[in-house]
């Protein structure tokens, strides 16, 4: 009984090993090598587990021919029924990896007008696990839309909610403040406060996430602790803010703050709290500073405070 338990574990292993070498082969930029990954699968059957890779390259490769190869080998697949509109259609993203989220974005939109709204929600479902971009279109789905709510839980793990990453704009934390540009963007993207599991989220990341402004709903993170609202257009903080009663490490630095958001005078649980490079326009080559009130000082005299 060991023996053949033994033999079936290694037997799983060179599977396993097998379709992982099916893959690598799969995004290879040799398309000798996708054309021999193509092969094998013709002659041993296909994994379940390379459905969504296969998928996503019947979409990504530049050699129209590869794509129409790889799109035949999965049509013949017990694949899920939202799939047959992206098999049958014929839009291609060849240059994933390197284009901005705003024109995948685009692309998926007009894409979706044949596929319909689910289709095109599996195909970022799909680009995001494989390349961590593309997931934005679905992020314009209404509000408490399912396909909408599977992208915020796509964006969530554990207690960390990294809404920044979904968005795809570029992430300004490892650049110098001289470099750093504010700007305006209408992304069609409205705020997260339909995350089906608000009240479990501790850490949220919404760095560069173009928000013009913040809803009185940000109450539905009641038990967050630290967010990053860095890089955005904010010149102040909604009442709301203040339901935030465990927070302890807040940055806002690089947003259009002129004057101290009075709400923050009640946040008693502040630790840390960055206010740098605010009150400008676009480039940060002249930094801001704000005035911090002694009453807040006195309030919150646990806060440490960056201007």
């Amino acid at each position: 009984m060991a023996d053949t338990t033994r033999f079936l574990l290694e037997q799983n292993e060179e599977q396993q090993q097998l379709t992982e070498n099916i893959r690598r082969l799969l995004f290879s930029t040799d398309d000798a090598n996708v054309k021999m990954a193509v092969e094998i699968m013709k002659g041993s059957g296909v994994p379940e587990t390379l459905y969504e890779d296969l998928l996503v390259c019947t979409k990504i490769l530049p050699n129209a021919d590869l794509r129409n190869a790889v799109r035949k080998l999965l049509s013949k697949q017990p694949v899920p029924a939202e799939w047959q509109p992206l098999l049958e259609n014929t839009v291609a993203f060849a240059n994933l990896q390197t284009a901005k989220e705003k024109d995948i974005r685009d692309k998926m939109s007009r894409m979706a007008k044949e596929t319909g709204w689910e289709g095109a929600a599996q195909l970022g479902y799909a680009f995001f696990r494989r390349f961590g971009k593309g997931l934005s279109y679905v992020l314009t789905y209404p509000k408490d839309n399912p396909f909408r709510i599977k992208a915020l839980q796509l964006l969530t793990d554990g207690d960390l909610f990294d809404f920044h990453s979904g968005i795809g704009y570029h992430n300004w934390k490892n650049e110098r403040p001289q470099e750093v540009i504010l700007s305006k963007v209408d992304t069609g993207i409205k705020f997260p406060d339909d995350h089906p599991n608000a009240a479990d989220i501790r850490v949220i990341v919404f760095h560069n996430c173009k928000f013009n402004s913040i809803p009185a709903d940000v109450k539905v993170f009641e038990n967050v602790q630290e967010m990053d609202l860095s890089v955005n257009n904010l010149n102040t903080l909604p009442p709301a803010f203040a339901k935030l009663t465990k927070l302890r490490k807040l940055d806002l630095s690089f947003n259009r703050l002129t004057r101290f958001p009075p709400v923050l005078l009640k946040m008693k649980s502040l630790e840390d709290l960055n206010l740098q490079y605010n009150g400008q326009t676009m480039y940060y080559d002249k930094p801001g500073k704000l005035e911090i009130p002694e009453e807040f000082r006195t309030e919150v005299p646990n806060c440490e405070v960056l201007v």
